[in-house]
């Protein structure tokens, strides 16, 4: 999938039926995004949005609702800076639907995993670190090999 900037849309393409496909984003996302991620959460589409507000960064999570492609509901937003001044960085999300974060601590150079419950704003530290940390889904594949 890309992004086109200028109709921001989605474009897909089906490697089942080869077609191309187009989703549009959601009204609301400005076209100075800094960038845009695509996840699934749950079983939604989830598209975070990287942002500068006030001269500080925040991401904003919006989910593709009823799997209707112009129905996106903005879930939360989170800060990309934490009250004791590190730098976050949402990286993805768990099957539980709790955000992954990176979070750097300042001046130093080591990261750390940790997993951020939105509505309660907590943060739990999963014991990973360093100085790189990116997050990928897996999905299997239903194809018999």
């Amino acid at each position: 999938m890309f992004v086109r900037d200028s109709d921001k849309l989605l474009v897909s393409f089906d490697l089942t039926s080869e077609e191309l496909g187009e989703v549009k984003l959601p009204d609301r996302v400005p076209p100075t995004y800094l960038s845009l991620s695509l996840f699934k959460l749950r079983q939604s589409l989830a598209v975070i949005e990287g942002s500068v507000e006030d001269s500080k960064l925040v991401y904003h999570v919006w989910v593709m609702k009823d799997g209707v492609p112009k129905l996106f509901e903005k879930l939360f937003t989170i800060s990309g800076h934490s009250p004791d001044g590190s730098t976050v960085f949402l990286r993805g999300f768990r099957k539980t639907g709790e955000a992954l974060i990176q979070v750097k601590a300042n001046p130093g150079f080591n990261t750390t995993l940790a997993a951020y419950e939105p509505y309660s704003k907590a943060i739990t530290n999963l014991g990973i670190n360093g100085r790189c940390i990116s997050v990928c889904s897996y999905t299997e594949t239903l194809l018999l090999l």
